[in-house]
């Protein structure tokens, strides 16, 4: 090859890699399980459904709100020494986790807990079984548990999780959907103690640097789920949205005219039959001839569904479970869309 052949190849070669879209990349999270108290109603009132003052929480939760948790905590890197401040609203859940498809996902992750075992499971993001972090055996070959399926109190494990093509959004979805993730040994327990959290994929070329949809505002995730701290006692039943029941739930706020982006989500048992209503505006799942307009939800345990709303009217709005018991049992709060 003759040499301005060769240099007309390299600047082929340069052009294409400067107009190429941006290549994936690999996100690192430092994730730990720690014990702590967790106070489903820290202020100790209703703040949300007052009919006779003052609001105190009603009996059987009056003085019943506060348990042991174990929760996943976020760190800058790994030494684990200097926590991520999580936003207000974020509540009990862990840390969001987020990626762009086509991205490589690894949680370094510690267990700190004394209270035993535990693991990080992603629901749709693609692994192999050593980073599956679910403890089990194959009925069919007989195949035992990965690696990452059992951390023991003091020990720590590295999850690896691509952020394949089919853990993204499809045709006829929004440029970002969630996910669950969650420990996955003694399941029952374990999530009921606190251990679980949002994966958010967004769409190839859809991402800002932090993986984020950069076609939206401002997002949020909201997860519907009754605690049970008691062994099935009323008084333990902490009908939560995002661990805070009768209105603790705070910092759902955005500026009037954003297009803001609900995550929504339910994990529990039978009684984790949800339906998330917004007053004040509709949203919208999907997109295109698919999509639909409402301002109910329906969510089953481990359901996860991804809307978008117009914040075109300002005011502060309530935000709840539609099931009266649930309503009840303080599964409220509010949201504030700002003038």
């Amino acid at each position: 090859m003759k040499i301005h052949e060769i240099l007309f190849v390299m600047l082929i070669l340069f052009i294409s890699v400067r107009v190429s879209p941006a290549s994936a990349i690999t996100r690192e999270y430092f994730i730990a399980a720690e014990d702590t108290i967790w106070d489903f109603a820290p202020s100790n009132q209703n703040l949300i459904h007052c009919h006779d003052s003052p609001c105190s929480i009603p009996e059987p939760w009056t003085s019943s709100h506060s348990f042991p948790s174990t929760r996943y905590i976020q760190y800058t890197d790994s030494n684990f020494d200097t926590k991520v401040t999580q936003p207000e609203w974020l509540g009990i859940l862990g840390p969001i986790i987020r990626a762009e498809v086509g991205d490589t996902v690894i949680v370094h992750f510690c267990n700190r807990s004394s209270k035993g075992a535990y693991s990080m499971h992603p629901h749709a993001l693609r692994y192999n079984k050593e980073n599956e972090g679910a403890h089990y055996v194959g009925v069919n070959s007989h195949s035992q548990p990965g690696g990452g399926a059992k951390v023991m109190p003091g020990a720590c494990y590295n999850y690896t999780w691509m952020a394949d093509e089919e853990s993204g959004p499809d045709k006829g979805d929004l440029s970002s959907k969630v996910w669950w993730y969650h420990t996955h040994f003694d399941e029952t327990s374990n999530i009921n103690s606190g251990l679980l959290g949002p994966i958010v994929i967004t769409r190839k070329g859809f991402a800002n640097p932090d993986g984020s949809p950069r076609d939206v505002d401002r997002e949020f995730v909201t997860a519907f789920f009754v605690f049970d701290k008691a062994g099935g006692e009323e008084k333990g039943l902490m009908h939560s949205i995002n661990g805070y029941i009768f209105g603790n739930l705070k910092g759902l706020i955005m500026k009037n005219g954003e297009k803001v982006r609900w995550h929504v989500m339910a994990m529990g048992n039978e009684i984790d039959l949800h339906t998330a209503h917004w007053h004040g505006k509709t949203v919208r799942v999907g997109e295109g001839p698919g999509s639909r307009r409402t301002d109910v939800i329906e969510l089953l345990p481990a359901s996860m569904v991804t809307a978008d709303m117009n914040a075109n009217n300002p005011g502060e709005w309530m935000y709840h479970c539609h099931v009266t018991d649930h309503i009840e049992a303080g599964m409220a709060t509010s949201y504030l869309i700002l003038e």
